[in-house]
């Protein structure tokens, strides 16, 4: 719920440091910003991306667009209608259940007089299209509270089970002061409906009186298991600040709590505008297996840093100092953001200032990175993922917010989001590349001001015709993003035999010379 630009990338040549473009996903020349990346787990060349952008003459709404080729095409940006005229959208989160449906979280709401709540849209065709909103948390759902901030959505499910798990977590409103505490939600029918909200803290436990945005990062292990890691001071439970670990019991609707990190005055994170995490992972080949991200001031340096389980975060490893740049050299990195990939590897994307010419937040910045293979001890050399150098703008980066980007890798191929100002505006960007292996290249994607197209019969036994203004090319691809034909547009106009085609829902996508379209058509 801020106000803020972004861009989204993907694309790191680890191995030789070679870098494809950063390409612009989003096109906007106004508001675009916190994008949100997922990656469909059974099949690394579906993903899809949300974030806030404006539509003419009406407030920022979440916009939506997918690939099913890896990015190097895109569909139309799709924006999620608002509850209510008057309402603007922020804080897009997105997951993947294991049937494929996509599932999209956001904020829809209101600020003098305030109003608004938490909503979930579901998406059964990959991402190209969106159910009506369901409620998930009123605004007023705890009194004046407003605990409709940050609602990061995850799924997952037991093994043996063949339902999916929903859950929700969530804070107050920036602008509320505290005492404040995080919220958890679970559902258990795709988000029709959802349990009654609960606080995240207890007793032993506590958030505290002074901790304004106790935002709680979620997670779901292998086995089915929710956690999240939150922050806490409250002098009569503990001297320190601490991250603590809550974990849902099985079968009830309690936690199991345990500390994660203990900060000092000597880690603590002075810079308010930082962006500091913290960010739990978990791995998807071991249950037991979690890593947490942070921002720490240890070595008189704001640097990324990581700690591992492999208990269930009964217990952790040693801290390991990611980003690699001279140690107390004075350059702050922060906005950290990571996954693990299907084999338990670890990646890690940050926003980066070690070639900055100074000291501090307001500098210079590039998105940098690092794995770390499941077979290793340590990450590997950093490398970088943006290709630009970005100037310092206090227009967009001064104030709360601008706080969301996301990396995923798979099949050992990085896809990252993330913003910056390189054209004037925060705008969403995307890049891809293979951490071993040669770049993958990825078009310029259109403006949201896409042409138009038609195709018909839609449904269709045998043919489909395609028609478009400046039409060169259509590439028809299956549900599994995978290439079936390409064909050259004649006189604007293609026919598509379809005949050979198995019953099912396929992807055309269209060259124009204004740019690309992605279309959906059934053959029946």
């Amino acid at each position: 719920m801020k106000r803020c630009f972004i861009v989204v990338i993907s694309n790191l040549l680890f191995s030789f440091m070679s870098f494809a473009q950063n390409e612009d996903i989003s096109g906007g020349n106004l508001f675009e910003g916190e994008p949100y990346l997922a990656l469909d787990p059974a099949n690394p060349q579906h993903m899809v991306v949300a974030w806030m952008g404006y539509v003419p003459i009406q407030p920022l709404h979440i916009k939506t667009k997918v690939t099913f080729d890896g990015g190097q095409n895109w569909s139309n940006a799709v924006a999620i209608p608002h509850v209510s005229s008057t309402y603007k959208s922020a804080d897009p989160s997105l997951a993947f259940d294991h049937n494929g449906n996509v599932f999209l979280s956001y904020v829809d709401y209101r600020q003098a007089p305030d109003s608004g709540a938490v909503y979930v849209v579901k998406s059964t065709d990959g991402g190209l299209s969106w159910s009506s909103p369901n409620m998930v948390l009123d605004g007023f759902a705890d009194g004046s509270k407003e605990p409709i901030d940050r609602p990061w959505l995850v799924i997952g499910k037991a093994p043996a089970s063949s339902v999916d798990t929903m859950y929700i977590t969530t804070k107050p409103a920036p602008w509320i002061l505290p005492p404040n505490r995080p919220y958890f939600m679970k559902s258990y029918d795709d988000g029709q409906t959802w349990s009654p909200w609960k606080y995240i803290d207890s007793t032993g436990w506590q958030v505290g009186n002074l901790i304004q945005a106790p935002m709680a990062a979620p997670v779901v292990d292998a086995n089915g298991r929710f956690h999240c890691v939150y922050p806490a001071y409250y002098a009569p439970e503990n001297l320190h600040v601490r991250e603590i670990m809550a974990s849902l019991i099985p079968g009830t609707n309690s936690f199991s709590y345990s500390n994660t990190y203990i900060f000092t005055a000597a880690t603590a994170v002075n810079d308010t505008l930082s962006k500091g995490g913290p960010h739990l992972i978990a791995d998807p080949t071991n249950p037991d297996h979690m890593a947490f991200f942070w921002v720490f001031n240890y070595n008189n340096d704001m640097d990324v840093f990581c700690v591992e389980s492999t208990d269930n975060g009964n217990s952790l490893g040693a801290l390991q100092r990611v980003n690699d740049d001279p140690v107390n050299n004075g350059r702050m990195q922060d906005l950290v953001w990571a996954s693990f990939d299907e084999h338990g590897d670890i990646v890690a994307a940050w926003r980066d200032r070690r070639n900055a010419p100074d000291t501090g937040y307001a500098q210079p910045s590039e998105i940098w990175g690092a794995v770390k293979w499941k077979d290793s001890a340590n990450f590997s050399a950093n490398f970088r993922i943006s290709d630009t150098i970005v100037d310092y703008d206090s227009t967009y980066l001064a104030g709360k917010g601008n706080d969301f980007m996301n990396v995923v890798m798979a099949q050992d191929t990085v896809s990252a989001v993330w913003g910056d100002v390189r054209t004037g505006v925060l705008n969403i960007w995307f890049n891809r590349m293979a951490v071993n292996g040669p770049s993958t290249g990825i078009k310029k994607l259109v403006n949201e001001k896409a042409p138009g197209v038609d195709i018909y019969p839609n449904p269709s036994g045998n043919a489909i015709t395609i028609k478009g203004e400046d039409m060169l090319t259509v590439t028809v691809y299956d549900v599994t993003g995978k290439l079936l034909l390409q064909q050259k547009a004649v006189k604007d106009k293609a026919v598509i035999n379809i005949a050979h085609f198995k019953a099912g829902e396929y992807f055309a996508v269209i060259s124009t010379k204004r740019g690309m379209v992605t279309e959906r058509f059934e053959r029946r």
